[in-house]
């Protein structure tokens, strides 16, 4: 009984194995993986969607965003280097 089980466990490890080998093989030979979506359907999809949709909305505001962050950031260590020169300067 023993013996049976044995070969049991290694039947079923061996389909397991084989499963997951033909499960990562088709996932890599696919195009996109799951849950991805192809670059012209989004693009249809924003298109699609009315001026005030919150992606839409998004999508050309973050430009903006990433500018102003991208200033503020340089105002930062603008300040940062002359609050040290100043520490340094008053020693």
């Amino acid at each position: 009984m023993q013996m049976h089980r044995k070969s049991i466990g290694a039947v079923l490890s061996c389909a397991a194995l084989a499963a997951g080998a033909c499960l990562l093989t088709h996932r890599k030979t696919r195009e996109c993986a799951p849950g991805s979506m192809h670059h012209s359907m989004f693009e249809r999809m924003m298109k699609a969607m009315p001026e005030d949709a919150p992606p839409r909305v998004i999508s050309t505001v973050m430009p903006r965003l990433q500018a102003q962050n991208e200033e503020i950031l340089a105002l930062l260590r603008e300040q940062n280097e002359l609050l040290r020169t100043m520490k340094r300067n008053s020693k």
